[in-house]
Protein backbone atom coordinates (compact mmCIF):
# COMPACT_ATOMS: atom_id res chain seq x y z
CA UNK A 1 0.00 0.00 0.00
CA UNK A 2 1.60 3.07 -1.12
CA UNK A 3 2.21 5.95 1.95
CA UNK A 4 -0.05 8.83 2.13
CA UNK A 5 1.37 12.24 1.23
CA UNK A 6 0.50 15.50 3.08
CA UNK A 7 0.22 17.87 0.41
CA UNK A 8 3.70 21.09 0.02
CA UNK A 9 1.12 23.77 0.49
CA UNK A 10 -0.36 22.33 4.28
CA UNK A 11 3.39 21.57 5.16
CA UNK A 12 4.66 25.45 4.66
CA UNK A 13 1.04 26.43 6.10
CA UNK A 14 1.31 24.74 8.88
CA UNK A 15 5.24 25.57 9.24
CA UNK A 16 4.50 29.12 9.23
CA UNK A 17 1.36 28.78 11.82
CA UNK A 18 4.13 27.68 14.10
CA UNK A 19 6.51 30.08 13.91
CA UNK A 20 3.74 32.50 14.37
CA UNK A 21 2.83 30.91 17.55
CA UNK A 22 6.22 30.15 18.69
CA UNK A 23 7.33 34.37 17.72
CA UNK A 24 3.74 36.27 17.77
CA UNK A 25 5.86 39.45 18.50
CA UNK A 26 8.49 38.94 15.06
CA UNK A 27 6.29 40.70 12.83
CA UNK A 28 5.65 43.59 15.27
CA UNK A 29 9.35 44.72 15.40
CA UNK A 30 9.96 48.27 15.61
CA UNK A 31 12.82 50.27 13.61
CA UNK A 32 13.94 53.50 13.55
CA UNK A 33 12.58 56.43 11.87
CA UNK A 34 14.97 58.25 9.55
CA UNK A 35 14.18 62.13 10.05
CA UNK A 36 17.14 63.49 7.99
CA UNK A 37 20.41 64.02 9.42
CA UNK A 38 19.40 61.50 12.43
CA UNK A 39 16.82 58.54 13.72
CA UNK A 40 13.97 59.41 15.96
CA UNK A 41 14.84 57.75 19.52
CA UNK A 42 11.30 57.05 20.05
CA UNK A 43 10.39 55.19 17.52
CA UNK A 44 12.73 52.44 18.74
CA UNK A 45 12.60 52.23 22.41
CA UNK A 46 14.47 55.34 22.97
CA UNK A 47 13.50 58.82 24.19
CA UNK A 48 14.63 62.56 24.45
CA UNK A 49 15.00 62.68 28.43
CA UNK A 50 18.37 61.66 29.82
CA UNK A 51 18.35 59.53 33.07
CA UNK A 52 19.90 61.68 35.54
CA UNK A 53 21.60 60.36 38.72
CA UNK A 54 20.34 60.86 42.69
CA UNK A 55 17.50 62.85 41.71
CA UNK A 56 14.35 63.30 43.62
CA UNK A 57 12.19 61.71 42.89
CA UNK A 58 14.22 59.12 40.88
CA UNK A 59 14.20 58.62 37.67
CA UNK A 60 13.81 62.18 36.52
CA UNK A 61 15.74 63.43 33.14
CA UNK A 62 16.62 66.16 31.36
CA UNK A 63 16.21 67.42 27.80
CA UNK A 64 18.09 66.47 24.82
CA UNK A 65 17.84 69.36 22.53
CA UNK A 66 19.94 69.59 20.34
CA UNK A 67 21.29 67.11 17.45
CA UNK A 68 24.34 67.64 15.33
CA UNK A 69 22.48 65.93 12.12
CA UNK A 70 24.71 63.62 9.66
CA UNK A 71 24.57 65.39 6.88
CA UNK A 72 26.89 67.57 8.19
CA UNK A 73 30.21 67.68 6.36
CA UNK A 74 31.57 64.41 6.84
CA UNK A 75 34.65 65.96 9.18
CA UNK A 76 31.46 66.40 11.33
CA UNK A 77 31.40 62.76 11.81
CA UNK A 78 34.63 62.32 13.32
CA UNK A 79 35.76 63.06 16.91
CA UNK A 80 38.31 65.64 16.15
CA UNK A 81 35.98 67.42 13.79
CA UNK A 82 33.35 67.34 16.52
CA UNK A 83 35.17 68.86 19.09
CA UNK A 84 37.29 71.33 16.77
CA UNK A 85 33.35 72.58 15.94
CA UNK A 86 32.82 73.00 19.35
CA UNK A 87 35.85 75.18 20.03
CA UNK A 88 34.71 77.72 17.11
CA UNK A 89 31.15 78.01 19.64
CA UNK A 90 33.49 78.44 22.51
CA UNK A 91 33.00 75.71 23.88
CA UNK A 92 35.82 73.04 25.60
CA UNK A 93 36.57 70.17 27.37
CA UNK A 94 36.38 69.86 31.19
CA UNK A 95 38.89 72.14 33.33
CA UNK A 96 42.12 70.85 33.47
CA UNK A 97 40.41 67.32 32.28
CA UNK A 98 38.87 66.60 35.24
CA UNK A 99 34.97 65.62 35.06
CA UNK A 100 32.87 67.48 37.76
CA UNK A 101 29.47 66.09 38.20
CA UNK A 102 27.66 63.67 38.17
CA UNK A 103 27.24 61.67 34.88
CA UNK A 104 24.00 61.08 33.12
CA UNK A 105 23.10 58.38 30.62
CA UNK A 106 20.55 58.30 27.67
CA UNK A 107 18.94 55.81 25.25
CA UNK A 108 18.78 56.92 21.88
CA UNK A 109 16.64 53.99 20.24
CA UNK A 110 20.37 52.62 18.62
CA UNK A 111 19.96 49.29 20.01
CA UNK A 112 22.58 49.84 22.94
CA UNK A 113 20.03 50.94 25.58
CA UNK A 114 20.95 53.76 28.28
CA UNK A 115 24.67 54.44 27.73
CA UNK A 116 26.23 57.37 29.90
CA UNK A 117 27.59 60.16 28.11
CA UNK A 118 30.56 60.70 26.18
CA UNK A 119 31.91 63.70 27.68
CA UNK A 120 30.61 67.37 29.02
CA UNK A 121 31.41 70.80 27.23
CA UNK A 122 31.81 73.82 29.45
CA UNK A 123 31.73 77.32 27.94
CA UNK A 124 35.03 78.58 27.84
CA UNK A 125 34.98 82.55 27.62
CA UNK A 126 37.41 82.65 24.35
CA UNK A 127 39.97 81.00 26.70
CA UNK A 128 40.67 76.96 24.90
CA UNK A 129 43.04 76.63 27.87
CA UNK A 130 41.43 77.62 31.19
CA UNK A 131 38.10 78.93 30.36
CA UNK A 132 36.13 76.15 31.95
CA UNK A 133 37.74 76.53 34.80
CA UNK A 134 35.47 79.85 35.41
CA UNK A 135 32.61 77.88 33.91
CA UNK A 136 32.31 75.61 36.90
CA UNK A 137 33.55 78.21 39.58
CA UNK A 138 31.18 80.62 38.06
CA UNK A 139 28.78 79.09 36.41
CA UNK A 140 27.77 79.56 32.28
CA UNK A 141 26.62 77.18 29.74
CA UNK A 142 27.23 73.40 28.63
CA UNK A 143 26.53 70.50 27.26
CA UNK A 144 26.00 66.39 27.86
CA UNK A 145 27.36 64.62 24.37
CA UNK A 146 26.21 61.53 23.50
CA UNK A 147 26.44 59.75 20.01
CA UNK A 148 24.20 57.53 17.75
CA UNK A 149 26.28 54.60 16.49
CA UNK A 150 24.11 51.13 17.44
CA UNK A 151 23.75 48.76 15.00
CA UNK A 152 19.36 49.50 14.74
CA UNK A 153 19.90 53.28 13.97
CA UNK A 154 23.56 53.97 12.74
CA UNK A 155 23.65 57.43 12.04
CA UNK A 156 26.72 59.25 13.09
CA UNK A 157 24.33 62.22 14.50
CA UNK A 158 25.62 64.01 17.70
CA UNK A 159 22.90 64.53 20.66
CA UNK A 160 23.51 66.80 23.11
CA UNK A 161 21.82 68.06 25.85
CA UNK A 162 22.61 71.78 26.57
CA UNK A 163 21.88 73.83 29.88
CA UNK A 164 22.96 76.65 31.68
CA UNK A 165 24.00 76.52 35.32
CA UNK A 166 24.29 78.21 37.77
CA UNK A 167 27.40 79.09 40.43
CA UNK A 168 29.36 76.25 42.25
CA UNK A 169 27.96 77.75 45.29
CA UNK A 170 24.58 77.35 44.18
CA UNK A 171 25.98 73.48 43.80
CA UNK A 172 25.45 74.19 39.64
CA UNK A 173 21.90 74.48 39.56
CA UNK A 174 19.33 75.46 36.50
CA UNK A 175 18.32 78.05 36.65
CA UNK A 176 14.21 79.04 35.29
CA UNK A 177 14.11 78.19 31.85
CA UNK A 178 17.87 77.19 31.69
CA UNK A 179 16.99 73.71 29.32
CA UNK A 180 15.79 76.68 26.82
CA UNK A 181 18.49 78.64 27.29
CA UNK A 182 21.40 76.40 27.08
CA UNK A 183 20.35 75.48 24.36
CA UNK A 184 19.41 78.93 22.62
CA UNK A 185 23.07 79.78 23.18
CA UNK A 186 24.57 77.07 21.26
CA UNK A 187 22.42 78.16 18.31
CA UNK A 188 23.27 81.58 18.53
CA UNK A 189 26.75 80.98 18.07
CA UNK A 190 26.67 78.25 15.78
CA UNK A 191 24.87 80.32 13.44
CA UNK A 192 26.51 83.60 13.42
CA UNK A 193 27.08 86.01 11.26
CA UNK A 194 29.54 85.31 8.71
CA UNK A 195 30.20 81.57 10.24
CA UNK A 196 32.54 80.60 13.13
CA UNK A 197 36.40 79.61 13.90
CA UNK A 198 38.32 77.25 15.51
CA UNK A 199 40.86 78.92 17.45
CA UNK A 200 42.92 75.77 17.70
CA UNK A 201 43.19 75.24 13.99
CA UNK A 202 41.66 78.33 12.12
CA UNK A 203 39.02 75.87 10.24
CA UNK A 204 35.87 77.69 9.64
CA UNK A 205 32.16 76.79 9.45
CA UNK A 206 28.46 77.71 8.72
CA UNK A 207 25.45 76.22 10.30
CA UNK A 208 22.13 76.22 9.49
CA UNK A 209 19.41 75.21 11.79
CA UNK A 210 15.96 73.61 11.41
CA UNK A 211 13.57 73.04 14.51
CA UNK A 212 11.93 69.82 15.63
CA UNK A 213 8.56 68.91 18.05
CA UNK A 214 5.52 67.48 18.21
CA UNK A 215 4.57 63.78 18.45
CA UNK A 216 8.10 61.72 18.84
CA UNK A 217 9.46 64.37 21.00
CA UNK A 218 8.30 66.10 23.85
CA UNK A 219 4.34 66.28 23.56
CA UNK A 220 4.21 63.51 26.07
CA UNK A 221 6.54 64.52 28.28
CA UNK A 222 5.30 66.43 31.37
CA UNK A 223 7.48 69.10 33.41
CA UNK A 224 7.23 66.39 37.01
CA UNK A 225 9.53 64.09 34.83
CA UNK A 226 12.58 66.79 33.99
CA UNK A 227 14.96 67.46 36.75
CA UNK A 228 14.56 70.46 38.95
CA UNK A 229 11.02 70.64 37.81
CA UNK A 230 11.85 73.32 34.86
CA UNK A 231 9.96 73.06 31.98
CA UNK A 232 10.99 73.03 28.39
CA UNK A 233 9.10 74.19 25.11
CA UNK A 234 9.81 70.94 23.65
CA UNK A 235 11.78 72.11 20.78
CA UNK A 236 15.02 70.19 19.40
CA UNK A 237 17.14 72.06 17.29
CA UNK A 238 18.86 70.16 14.92
CA UNK A 239 22.05 71.70 13.21
CA UNK A 240 23.54 70.81 9.95
CA UNK A 241 27.26 71.82 10.14
CA UNK A 242 29.34 72.57 6.81
CA UNK A 243 33.34 73.32 6.84
CA UNK A 244 33.70 76.34 4.57
CA UNK A 245 37.62 76.27 5.10
CA UNK A 246 40.38 73.63 6.82
CA UNK A 247 42.35 76.54 8.14
CA UNK A 248 46.02 76.36 8.74
CA UNK A 249 46.75 72.35 9.87
CA UNK A 250 47.16 69.42 7.30
CA UNK A 251 45.41 66.80 9.79
CA UNK A 252 43.19 67.34 12.95
CA UNK A 253 44.90 65.79 15.23
CA UNK A 254 46.70 69.28 15.26
CA UNK A 255 43.25 70.64 17.26
CA UNK A 256 44.63 69.01 20.38
CA UNK A 257 47.31 71.19 21.78
CA UNK A 258 50.13 70.42 24.21
CA UNK A 259 50.09 72.05 27.30
CA UNK A 260 52.51 74.22 28.31
CA UNK A 261 52.37 76.27 31.30
CA UNK A 262 53.79 79.89 31.23
CA UNK A 263 54.32 81.23 35.14
CA UNK A 264 50.92 83.30 34.10
CA UNK A 265 49.30 80.12 33.39
CA UNK A 266 50.38 78.69 36.50
CA UNK A 267 49.06 81.85 38.63
CA UNK A 268 45.73 81.52 36.37
CA UNK A 269 45.46 77.91 38.02
CA UNK A 270 46.04 78.83 41.11
CA UNK A 271 43.81 81.86 41.48
CA UNK A 272 40.61 79.19 39.91
CA UNK A 273 42.39 76.82 42.13
CA UNK A 274 41.81 78.90 45.40
CA UNK A 275 38.45 80.08 44.23
CA UNK A 276 36.86 76.33 43.32
CA UNK A 277 38.33 75.88 47.27
CA UNK A 278 36.73 78.59 48.89
CA UNK A 279 32.93 77.60 46.88
CA UNK A 280 33.45 74.64 48.05
CA UNK A 281 34.05 75.51 51.98
CA UNK A 282 30.40 77.91 51.77
CA UNK A 283 28.80 74.42 50.67
CA UNK A 284 30.05 72.37 53.55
Amino acid sequence: MPRSRTPRALLSLASLISLAAASPLSLLKRSAVWEGGYYNPTSNGGQWLTLARDTYPPGLGEPINLVISSESDGLLMTDDGFFDFCESINFSGECLGQTGGLRQAANLGDGKGMINQTTLLRENFGDPSFGTCLETVNGGFHFRVWRQNGSEADSGAWFLAASQEQNLTLQHGIPPNGYDLGRDQVVQRAIASGGTKSPLTNRTFTTSVANASGPGYYANITTSQINHGIGTDGIVAVLTVKVTSNGSVKSTSAAVPALSLSRHDLTRIAGVALASCLALSLLI
